[in-house]
């Protein structure tokens, strides 16, 4: 009887850096991206007026406008999108000496060291093209290291109800230190406060590198459909679905029911919409020269696309739609009116967070909120991609796909044209 000597078995997740040092398209890329952001320092003093407009730089600005930076990013990690596994590995790692758990942590390293390269590199631009002294270094530092260990803690256990409230409180903070001029002590106390709060939250619950198969499986579920999305330039895939709510009933299912449970279901990022009205107000502060047209107007879009997407589900479902019996035209109304209702909310807020940093938006910049609306309805009421006439025409960057291009712009189109109108004062 011949016996065969067990091969090394591969450990998922052991292929470090993807790939980038291969030599494949990859490296190209991520050689070409590296240059093009390393260029930016060797341009501060042309960035300086384009972004703080005078040689005048509020520092305190920059600051919050760095702490909400730091809260997003933290925000983003708590996602927990690298809790996955392959379906095929995963049965391997049942029987193998390699534990699960030890993939899934490998994974939530690469995605914290993506999160503080992201959050580290804005900090050293923001910084840099204002010309800061050591004090301010200093305090972005702490705020970045502070918020990295924080992030990392809370990140590497599962879920708990009260996840979303620390980013909110740092939020919250970097909106105060920009909006009354605190100085980088008080952002260096902030950094500790940070810190120290990362103690207790490191307990509770269980670590996610004990994920059972039912949440490594819906992981690798959801990284297959941003995935697919990306590689056939269909965004709409990645539409979030609605969670139950198991208050309001459908037996008698009506084109406006159903948008306000759609709405309803979605309540989840109303956290993550607050975060998009601190950064608005922060970035108004720290960047005065950027028109508050352009501000608003990407900030209400980002806040209430997840909002749009029932409706989104609704029109890629003709045999929902059919069981629905109402018109297009009815469903686009009356979604249209609930999304209306959650963006009159939103830019109340952002109006309310304005007045209490002393600062205001003009008139023409409020318009861009209804016009975000418009352009989520636009975006979300597409239709299918179609691949059967790319249409390439040549670009300095080379061919470009001018329909495909054309198809997943809609919506955005309309966003960008009326923000320039708004902003031209035309």
């Amino acid at each position: 009887m011949v016996t065969l000597a067990p091969r090394r078995m591969r450990i998922p997740g052991r292929k470090r850096f993807g790939g980038i040092f291969s030599g494949d398209t990859a490296s190209f890329v991520s050689l070409f991206g590296f240059g093009f952001l390393f260029t930016a320092f060797f341009h501060v003093d042309g960035w300086r007026p384009a972004l703080y407009g005078s040689s005048h730089v509020d520092f305190p600005a920059v600051l919050g406008l760095l702490t909400l930076c730091c809260a997003v990013g933290w925000r983003g990690l708590l996602r927990r999108g690298f809790a996955w596994v392959e379906p095929a590995e995963l049965t391997w790692l049942d029987f193998a000496p390699v534990d699960r758990g030890r993939v899934v942590t490998l994974r939530l390293l690469g995605a914290w060291t993506g999160v503080l390269a992201v959050t580290g590199y804005l900090a050293a631009l923001l910084l840099a093209v204002g010309g800061a002294g050591l004090d301010q270094w200093r305090a972005a530092v702490a705020v970045v290291a502070a918020t990295g260990v924080t992030a990392f803690v809370t990140a590497r256990r599962t879920s708990l109800w009260f996840d979303t409230a620390g980013p909110l409180a740092l939020a919250v903070a970097g909106l105060a230190i920009a909006a009354f001029g605190l100085g980088p002590v008080i952002v260096q106390f902030v950094a500790a406060g940070v810190l120290v709060a990362a103690v207790p939250l490191a307990f509770g619950g269980e670590p996610v590198s004990r994920a059972g198969r039912a949440t490594l499986l819906a992981g690798w579920d959801g990284r297959v459909l941003r995935s697919v999305a990306v590689t056939f330039l269909d965004p709409m895939m990645l539409l979030p679905p609605s969670a139950p709510i198991g208050r309001l009933s459908l037996r008698r299912p009506t084109s406006l029911r159903l948008a306000v449970a759609g709405t309803l279901g979605r309540s989840r990022y109303a956290g993550a919409a607050a975060l998009v009205a601190f950064a608005v107000v922060a970035a108004h502060l720290a960047m005065p020269t950027a028109p508050g047209a352009v501000l608003t107007g990407i900030g209400a879009y980002v806040a209430l696309t997840p909002f749009g997407a029932g409706l989104g589900e609704l029109w890629r479902n003709p045999g929902r739609r059919r069981w629905l019996g109402s018109p297009n035209r009815e469903l686009v109304l009356t979604h249209g009116l609930v999304l209306a209702v959650v963006g009159l909310g939103w830019a109340a807020l952002l109006f309310g967070v304005a007045e209490a940093a002393g600062t205001s938006f003009a008139a023409t910049a409020w318009l861009a909120v209804p016009l975000a609306v418009l352009s989520i309805l636009r975006t979300v009421t597409r239709r299918a991609v179609d691949y059967g006439n790319p249409a390439f025409v040549d670009t300095p960057m080379g061919p470009m796909p001018a329909n495909l291009v054309r198809q997943l712009f809609r919506g955005l189109d309309l966003l960008v044209f009326g923000i320039v109108v708004l902003s031209s004062g035309i």
